[in-house]
């Protein structure tokens, strides 16, 4: 009987003492969701440069505006009802159209598209998030292919001119089929219509609301092409004079915050209620002895 209850003691005191030394991990993971990082690069460009790009831009304006008064042009509306005869949103839709046929010089578009791939990587090296995946076509030809190629060529239309003034502006949109958006600003009145880009997660409160960038010659603003946006009128007749750009990409992957932006887990050891009790007992001990 004797024999007995020591054996019950030391099961008792094997017990307490896993209790005591209880230990485990707890893990956890941040998922960074909707996170909209823009960002405004300058200085990629001399005057003298963006001088040149802003002449070709007019040079082209000139040209579709002469072209307008001689024949009838027939504007693609994005949707029915979108714009009436008098709104100044109409005459954005016909330049784009127009460029589809008769683009700004190659060599400027080819100039402005090296220096947004430079800045979208840069965007993609500040920001953390993965390397941008998009389509082209095989080396081979014949077939399309999945790449994260950091230096995609500039496809039809990938870069187009806005020249705007006398009250024209372009209401909100987004760029469907395109990872980020970018646009060089190269001539700006004082009066010149900011980008507006509106919070992606809704319209009810607290997110109702929009930040708006002020353009200056020679800003580059680059943002995720899925975030709605717009540019404010300009309402003087000094022309406000950019360009800008569509990186190919698969722009559900900027819908889905865990997949673009990133996340982060980690692990760290926990201990049991009494162990942590006498963990607390000996550091209060330490600095009994200390003193």
């Amino acid at each position: 009987w004797t024999s007995r209850v020591f054996c019950i003691l030391i099961i008792a005191i094997n017990s307490n003492e896993k209790l005591v030394q209880a230990r485990w991990n707890a893990t956890g993971v941040v998922r960074n969701l909707w996170a909209t990082p823009v960002m405004e690069y300058s200085g990629l460009f001399e005057q003298e440069q963006l001088d040149a790009f802003a002449a070709d831009v007019k040079q082209t304006w000139a040209d579709f505006l002469q072209q307008r008064e001689t024949s009838k042009v027939v504007t693609k509306p994005q949707a029915f009802g979108t714009s009436t005869k008098n709104d100044k949103d109409r005459i954005n839709e016909e330049f784009f159209n127009y460029q589809g046929r008769h683009p700004i010089n190659a060599g400027t578009l080819e100039t402005i598209w090296q220096a947004f791939i430079y800045a979208c990587n840069k965007f993609v090296e500040e920001t953390g998030i993965p390397p941008i995946e998009y389509q082209r076509e095989t080396l081979a030809g014949g077939s399309i292919e999945w790449t994260k190629d950091k230096y995609p060529k500039r496809g039809r239309q990938y870069c187009w001119g806005s020249v705007q003034f006398a009250g024209t502006h372009h209401d909100v949109h987004t760029h469907p089929g395109s990872a980020l958006a970018g646009t060089l600003y190269l001539q700006v009145p004082p009066d010149g219509g900011a980008l507006s880009l509106s919070d992606p997660r809704g319209p009810m409160p607290p997110f109702n609301y929009a930040y708006r960038i002020l353009p200056e010659a020679g800003k580059f603003a680059i943002f995720p092409a899925t975030v709605p946006h717009a540019v404010h009128s300009t309402p003087g007749e000094l022309p406000r004079v950019s360009i800008s750009c569509n990186h190919p990409g698969d722009w559900q992957k900027f819908t889905t915050g865990k997949t673009v932006w990133g996340e982060s887990t980690w692990s760290h050891e926990m201990m049991g209620r009494e162990e942590a009790q006498q963990a607390q007992k000996q550091k209060e001990q330490g600095k009994s002895t200390e003193l």
